[in-house]
């Protein structure tokens, strides 16, 4: 089993496919070929403009920090990106675009090759008593959004703070994870390979 700790230092950034901005990448995977398989990233978006296209494959998009804009999805309708931490799924390849944007939002995708994998994103607080990690068989990865985290999994303890993410890799995975000093909010990332 591999469990790391996913620094806010160590997101590489990268240029949008569009090349209209850029994205810091927190963890992705790619076939041998360089097809992508999933990816998790955050961007900032402060002006109107185009998405990226991401034919194929399945869109998370999840408001952090901002007065928030529309997503604009042509003929598909349309997501209100106001509330924090409020997931909107989406296709990769309908025709999408940022507008009515307010000020600087920082955003988290989410995207998935729809051929190689499926991902899930559900939003968690970790209280006093402390979140049980139990063995399951998907990829996963713990955000946090809000506070700052210790794990203990299998004897090694771990501090993940805002911003950072903790990753397990496979389905022999257990351990407990609880806040630092208050309660933390945490984005569960599930990504279940093909």
């Amino acid at each position: 089993m591999t469990t790391t700790v996913i620094r806010y230092e160590d997101h590489e950034e990268v240029p949008w496919n569009n090349g209209l901005g850029v994205t810091r990448e927190v963890a992705n995977a790619f076939r041998p070929d360089g097809t992508l398989i999933w990816r998790v990233s955050m961007a900032t978006i402060d002006k109107d403009g185009a998405f990226s296209d991401f034919s194929g494959a399945k869109r998370i998009q999840i408001l952090l920090t901002g007065a928030g804009f529309v997503l604009d999805f042509g003929g598909h309708g349309s997501a209100a990106m106001k509330e924090p931490f409020n997931p909107a799924t989406f296709e990769g390849g309908w025709p999408t675009s940022a507008r009515n944007v307010i000020g600087k939002n920082q955003v988290l995708n989410v995207v998935t090759a729809s051929a190689h994998a499926d991902g899930r994103v559900a939003v968690q607080q970790v209280d006093s008593d402390g979140l049980q990690l139990a063995r399951g068989g998907s990829l996963r990865l713990f955000y946090v959004l809000t506070g700052a985290l210790n794990a203990e999994i299998q004897g090694q303890t771990m501090m993940v703070k805002q911003g950072e993410a903790l990753r397990m890799d496979n389905d022999a995975s257990t351990g407990l994870v609880m806040p630092a000093d208050e309660p933390t909010l945490v984005y569960r990332i599930d990504i279940d390979l093909a």
